[in-house]
């Protein structure tokens, strides 16, 4: 369902949840970006503000991201957002100096076996050093979309008798273990705030973000959004990327400020 005003989606929040949000949950690359685009990773200015906004009005913002935890934990910090934060699409969650595990396995072995056999097709990420669970991979040939590889990469896994779940976030090919999901990593996370999932809103860009789905009790899609992350979603926000998760950062401070009116 597409969503208009902040008014409007201040109060669509509210109604869904049926509280105040107490959290969001915000993916990073292409959607606090001011684009989705493959080697663009600037971050909207008005998104962090509203990002800000949210965390001075008593809530809590949870960046939930593909990246590595010292990324994201260093991230957080500039932005202003504390955490917890959730990292290697769900499997890791850094929260006030310590990392905890979501997921029980860890896809190396299948990362391995790629970087030896697809070294001519596929460039591990120089975070790989850092993962402990999900690894991620860049299209040797920069134009190329990752998730483009993503059968050649089964083929090599599947004769190696690996298994892993191969996904493209539009930036990097991702291997990951069966137990992988962004739902799980916002779970800990939320444990590890005190939270209930319920009352947290969450937004996105790739089918990925479909996982966040599984935890919060909102989930919005930016207007540039995968197809089946628009399908999946609550709401589907107008405007792309940064913009777009500004309007819904903006909204849920004002749904914070509402429920207290009330």
């Amino acid at each position: 369902m597409a969503a208009g005003s902040v008014e409007e989606l201040a109060r669509r929040i509210l109604e869904k949840l049926g509280a105040a949000p107490c959290g969001v949950a915000v993916d990073v690359d292409g959607t606090l970006t001011v684009e989705r685009r493959r080697g663009s990773f600037r971050i909207d200015l008005g998104a962090v503000e509203a990002l800000r906004s949210f965390v001075d009005s008593g809530g809590v913002a949870m960046l939930v991201t593909g990246n590595a935890a010292p990324v994201v934990a260093g991230l957080g910090r500039y932005l202003g957002a504390m955490g917890p934060h959730v990292a290697e699409n769900g499997c890791v969650v850094y929260h006030s100096g310590r990392v905890w595990s979501a997921c029980r396995y860890t896809a190396r072995a299948a990362a391995e076996a790629l970087e030896e056999e697809l070294s001519w097709l596929l460039v591990p990420s120089w975070q790989n050093r850092c993962r402990l669970h999900d690894f991620a991979f860049l299209a040797r040939d920069r134009s190329v979309d990752p998730g483009s590889l993503v059968e050649e990469a089964r083929s090599v896994l599947e004769a190696r008798g690996l298994r892993a779940r191969l996904q493209s976030s539009g930036y990097a090919l991702h291997v990951r273990p069966l137990d992988a999901s962004k739902g799980r990593g916002i779970r800990l996370a939320a444990g590890l705030a005190g939270l209930e999932p319920g009352c947290i809103v969450a937004v996105g860009d790739s089918a990925i973000d479909v996982e966040m789905g599984e935890a919060a009790g909102l989930l919005a899609a930016v207007g540039n959004a995968d197809p089946e992350l628009k399908k999946a979603a609550d709401i589907v926000l107008p405007g792309e990327s940064g913009r777009a998760a500004r309007l819904l950062l903006e909204a849920a401070t004002l749904a914070r400020r509402l429920a207290k009116q009330a």
